[in-house]
């Protein structure tokens, strides 16, 4: 018996090698390019949070000061305090040449408390001290083709997104196409240029540019861009211990329904921030990164709309003051 683990360490080798004869040539080849595109899209995903499998994330916004104007009118002064948690899972579906099918699925909850007002109705008071919770669910199935035009890698891309408050209906549908042409791409440098066709019922920006550049630099910082959404610089403060400071746009979106005659019949709250500040990473196992990241908060955008007309036409506004924020983030990077 106390050879036992040698015939077992045997029989796994003999298993292994037939296992590996029986491939043929181009399955080999193919197992090897896998094993190499997953490392890849490991580091890849390391450096940039977007290609990540899954991400929870919590904000945490203290209190500061608050307008809420309805309908042209004032309903109070006071504070907003906030606590935003969310989920994000991207899941492939299908590969096929230099194509593939992927799945987006997200979930959020916002959390509203407001205190310290000043009403401008008595009628109002029943605000004072309210908390309210909202939650969402959404989806986006895309379509991702790879091409080349002129010796540069073409990327052409086509999504459907919903998201939704209710089980039983899609409260917002709205469709994505695009294309994006790679200018650079070297060891060191990358960069790529694009135009996006939105078809959405709450924005009128139907087609927007975007534009993306990551570079290394000798003493290991990396520029990240990608417009309009980010600009950040990172450094390697150790193998798994990341340093960053940047500026990203934000944004979330809400249902109510209500059944009150001087309300729409069913509302959407948009939110859209600019979080300005430092952060920390550091890569707690070969596949989970943890995260904090603090600083300044600036709204840009807080309205409450008639879900069945245009975002712009709305009737509730908050007008917020900067604030810090707290976030907490625990990622997946990629495992299929």
């Amino acid at each position: 018996m106390k050879n036992l683990p040698l015939t077992l360490a045997a029989l796994l080798g003999s298993a292994l090698i037939t296992h590996v004869h029986a491939q043929s040539p181009a399955e080999r080849r193919q197992q090897m390019a896998d094993s190499i595109r997953k490392v890849y899209l490991t580091e890849a995903a390391v450096a940039n949070p977007l290609l990540r499998q899954a991400t929870f994330s919590m904000d945490i916004i203290p209190k500061t000061d608050v307008t809420t104007i309805m309908n042209g009118n004032k309903l109070y002064d006071g504070k907003i305090r906030q606590e935003r948690i969310s989920a994000l899972f991207n899941i492939p579906l299908k590969k096929w040449g230099k194509n593939s099918l992927n799945a987006t699925v997200s979930y959020l909850q916002q959390n509203v408390h407001l205190s310290d007002l000043t009403l401008t109705s008595p009628d109002m008071s029943f605000l004072e001290g309210r908390s309210v919770t909202r939650q969402s669910v959404g989806f986006t199935a895309s379509f991702i083709s790879a091409d080349s035009l002129f010796g540069h890698q073409v990327i052409y891309t086509a999504s459907i997104s919903g998201l939704t408050a209710k089980a039983q209906s899609i409260q917002r549908i709205s469709y994505l196409g695009g294309v994006i042409f790679t200018i650079k791409q070297t060891k060191d440098v990358r960069s790529a240029v694009g135009i996006l066709v939105n078809i959405d019922p709450f924005l009128k920006v139907p087609v927007a540019p975007v534009y993306s550049y990551w570079r290394r630099y000798q003493n290991g910082v990396e520029l990240n861009l990608n417009l309009p959404q980010q600009v950040m610089l990172r450094k390697p403060l150790s193998q798994k211990f990341y340093g960053s400071f940047g500026a990203s746009l934000a944004g979330t979106m809400a249902f109510a329904s209500y059944n009150n005659p001087s309300l729409p019949a069913d509302v959407g709250y948009s939110n859209v921030d600019i979080k300005t500040g430092p952060g920390l990473e550091y890569r707690i196992a070969k596949k989970f990164m943890i995260g904090v990241n603090a600083g300044l908060l600036t709204p840009l955008q807080s309205r409450g709309f008639d879900i069945r007309k245009d975002a712009s036409d709305y009737f509730l506004k908050n007008d917020r003051a900067n604030s810090f924020y707290f976030n907490f983030t625990l990622s997946l990077l990629p495992v299929f």
